[in-house]
């Protein structure tokens, strides 16, 4: 499959990891909705290239061999690590490398002197999960299990709540963990994308920072140690003056096109909003909607909208114009038709209103 805007798309990834120099193939598919391969001949590594950005880790695939090799000297270098630190450190999982990490340690031939949990008396691993509850208060179950490799706390202590009590600290709900891990998600995000809006913040960490911070956007830029960039409201106005006259000019643009193929009103008011076109042609109203989307698709509350105008001025065709349709194009809403077509498809008008398109 290849992208007709292609280098559009060439662009948004670049700009993206400019933005983003830690960004993800998962992240890029997600946000930019692209195959970073499509694009891009070497993938990921070319994509950072182009952006002159050095990528965060290496995009090239280690064999058996080569992935022993590494942490062999991993080890041998810090004779006391641990296979979260190899993971971590080497991006390598030791499991899919040796059976063990007693293994890799045997092989590096160095002394694995790390003692396994069952192997620890009951005292010493309750002292461990204190310690690491009074650290952090915050911490969750799976989180304590991962840090402690004590697979079940609750043969030491009663509850979670015990452990608290044991530590001598104040209870920790789990609405106040959930808070507390989302804080740091959005410290860490703004971090790393300082003039962040709040509305990218809360899609960005699924969140909503009104929600979990008292003074909102304000103490999390303070907490992030981030001054607030107040200049980008002047920035953010501009783009969005630019974006609103864009739009202008190819609401134009297609207005003038469609004069062509009958009577046009711009703007008519309807019961329920306004509608952008209504073209007037063999004794046929036809609602016409507008979109000067770039990344952005076409989504069904667009489609909702039109149906709203047709219901509103008797009409049971509509035609929703944009730069790249999506593959369903064709909607069906009780007795009312919508097409969604692309500039260089106003063609098709004619074959639509005379009812010609199957």
């Amino acid at each position: 499959m290849f992208y007709k805007d292609l280098e559009d798309r060439k662009r948004a990834v670049i700009e993206y990891i400019k933005k983003n120099p830690k960004a993800t193939y998962k992240e890029l598919r997600k946000r930019l909705k692209t195959h970073p391969e499509r694009i891009f001949k070497n993938g990921m590594a070319e994509a950072f290239k182009e952006a002159r950005i050095n990528p965060p880790r290496t995009f090239e695939r280690k064999n058996l061999e080569e992935r022993k090799k590494r942490i062999i000297k991993f080890i041998k270098e810090n004779p006391k690590t641990s296979s979260f630190k190899i993971k971590r450190e080497l991006k390598i999982n030791v499991p899919s490398t040796f059976k063990s990490i007693k293994e890799a340690y045997k092989t590096a031939g160095v002394e694995y002197i790390r003692k396994d949990s069952y192997d620890r008396p009951a005292d010493e691993k309750r002292e461990e999960i204190i310690r690491i509850i009074r650290e952090n208060p915050y911490i969750t179950l799976t989180e304590l299990i991962a840090k402690t490799k004590i697979k079940n706390p609750y043969k030491l202590f009663k509850n979670f709540a015990d452990i608290y009590k044991k530590a001598d600290i104040k209870i920790k709900t789990p609405s106040e963990k959930i808070r507390n891990r989302k804080t740091k998600q959005v410290i860490n995000f703004i971090k790393m994308n300082p003039l962040a809006t709040q509305r990218e913040i809360n899609k960005a960490c699924k969140t909503k920072i009104q929600e979990i911070l008292k003074e909102g956007i304000f103490e999390a830029y303070q907490k992030a140690g981030v001054d607030y960039p107040f200049e980008r409201r002047k920035i953010h106005g501009t783009a969005l003056n630019d974006i609103k006259k864009r739009a202008k000019d190819f609401e134009e643009e297609i207005a003038i096109k469609l004069s062509g193929y009958g009577k046009v009103n711009r703007l008519v008011k309807t019961k329920r909003g306004v509608a952008d076109i209504i073209l007037e042609r063999n004794n046929k109203k036809i609602i016409i909607e507008i979109k000067d989307y770039q990344l952005k698709d076409i989504s069904i509350s667009q489609i909702k909208q039109l149906n709203k105008y047709l219901e509103d001025c008797d009409s049971n065709t509509g035609i929703l114009i944009c730069h790249n349709k999506p593959k369903r194009d064709r909607f069906l809403i009780d007795k009312n038709q919508i097409f969604i077509l692309e500039e260089q498809e106003l063609n098709k008008l004619p074959l639509i209103i005379d009812g010609r398109v199957v």
